[in-house]
């Protein structure tokens, strides 16, 4: 069934309105009726079987038939501290973590990092799409870019933090994971192109980062946590 993400303003007792780019969408592309059903969701868990109502020029109007919690969410929250790779490969990155359950995503700038500027607004749009896509309730926050000692300074609320580097020969993500298999809010450090300097693996462990191997091979910069986030909730959850 065809699923929109809806701002909580636009949800009442009995009530949901689509607006913006959806209504297009609706009207348009899925050339949907009134009576007509789809989900609604908001972001924060909840989603709502709707029946259409009316179908105006810059709004949908729905009739709420019944709402429940969702329960498509991975037992622990994971964020993905993702540092910017080149070109489009953050838009990639996003899809696939929503797509698998990550809790939040913050971008780093790190010293091999090579991109520039942050693409904020676009991101949480293909944040919310693979929501919609995958049947997610939530829409996992992208935040704000932050430099790699900015988070570290940050990082001491998570039960684990991992991260995973092509120099660690002998531990595992999945020994960490065993060890730690009641973690519920994970913190994972994904390097760039052309991976984390010796010293921010340094620092990182300074402020109690564990280095994880993923396996035998180098992942890409676009492969390495979407790997590591199915990982860990095959693990844990």
């Amino acid at each position: 069934m065809n699923r929109f993400y809806v701002l909580p303003e636009f949800i009442n007792e009995n009530i949901i309105m689509i607006t913006g780019q959806d209504v297009n969408h609706v009207k348009n592309v899925l050339r949907l009726k009134p009576e007509d059903e789809l989900v609604c969701f908001d972001g924060k868990g909840t989603e709502y079987l709707c029946s259409i109502t009316s179908i105006e020029k810059d709004l949908v109007k729905t009739r709420i038939i019944s709402s429940k919690k969702a329960d498509t969410e991975p037992a622990v929250k994971i964020t993905l501290v993702q540092a910017l790779p080149k070109s489009s490969k953050m838009d990639y990155i996003i899809q696939k973590a929503v797509e698998l359950g990550v809790h939040k995503i913050i971008p780093v700038s790190t010293e091999r990092t090579i991109a520039k500027g942050t693409k904020l607004e676009r991101w949480k749009k293909i944040a919310k799409e693979a929501s919609e896509q995958c049947g997610r309730a939530i829409i996992p926050e992208v935040s704000l870019t932050m430099n790699f000692n900015e988070f570290l300074c940050m990082s001491m609320n998570f039960d684990l933090k991992l991260i995973p580097w092509e120099n660690e020969k002998q531990i595992s993500l999945k020994s960490v994971l065993k060890k730690h298999s009641d973690a519920q809010n994970i913190a994972l450090l994904i390097g760039p192109e052309g991976g984390f300097s010796a010293q921010e693996v340094k620092e990182a462990v300074e402020q109690g980062f564990k280095p994880v191997s993923l396996g035998k091979r180098i992942l890409r910069a676009e492969t390495a946590g979407v790997a590591a986030i199915a990982m860990i909730t095959y693990e844990i959850s």
